[in-house]
């Protein structure tokens, strides 16, 4: 079944060039061009994905995902400026999945679109799964318990944590606030730097049992990501 997508963007001659691109993946597109309308017509129908430019009138794209994140998960793309990367990281920590910046190619648009389709196949996999295995890297779940090439890896509790929720999707970029959601829970009290002192010995465990592969990537100023490609 064709996938169908929802592009909310205030300039139509970009919105006329991203659906003209998506039809051409035989995907079936809807346009609005303001936040209040897009947000209307996302309760109102269902999507695969939504294209979202941050800088809309009526409604701005921070304020659509924080909207429509308490009642959906679909996955989101942001369509934003170079200079806005504080609200790149505000659009991940409220549950964006990807985001391309402007002025961009349609082409790279495309395939951030595909890219983040196969994401959720795989997490739809994984959901089922109680055993993850991405390249050398082998995860029991429910025996939470670490293998590369058979070897067993020592981590922590909250490194494992953190893992497994970047497995679970991977090469989304997780904010270091998402991560703190997703692996510390409520009861988390420290910095959000701390967040990098677990990634940063989680990815020294790894590479030193595997140094074929590099598992885990910084986003410079965003997060971090699995890598799920060789």
């Amino acid at each position: 079944m064709a996938k169908k997508i929802l592009i909310i963007e205030d300039d139509k001659s970009v919105a006329k060039l991203v659906s003209t691109y998506f039809l051409n993946e035989k995907w079936n597109v809807n346009v609005v061009h303001d936040g209040e309308d897009g947000l209307e017509n996302a309760y109102e129908n269902s999507y695969d994905l939504i294209v979202l430019d941050l800088m809309l009138p009526k409604l701005s794209g921070l304020e659509f995902i924080k909207e429509y994140r308490l009642e959906f998960n679909t996955p989101v793309i942001m369509l934003t400026a170079r200079i806005t990367e504080s609200d790149i990281v505000k659009g991940l920590d409220l549950g964006a999945d990807d985001y391309v910046t402007k002025p961009f190619s349609p082409r790279e648009l495309v395939s951030r679109v595909k890219a983040v389709f196969r994401r959720i196949e795989k997490q739809n996999l994984f959901a089922e799964r109680k055993y993850i295995q991405i390249k050398n890297l082998n995860i029991d779940i429910d025996l939470q318990k670490v293998k590369i090439n058979d070897k067993k890896i020592d981590l922590t509790p909250k490194e494992f944590e953190i893992l497994k929720n970047l497995c679970s999707y991977p090469g989304k970029i997780y904010s270091r606030q998402e991560i703190i959601d997703t692996s510390f829970g409520m009861d988390f009290d420290g910095f959000d730097r701390t967040i990098d002192t677990h990634i940063a010995n989680l990815r020294k465990k790894l590479r030193i049992a595997d140094n074929h592969y590099e598992y885990i990537e910084s986003v410079y100023g965003l997060g971090y990501r699995l890598i799920d490609e060789e």
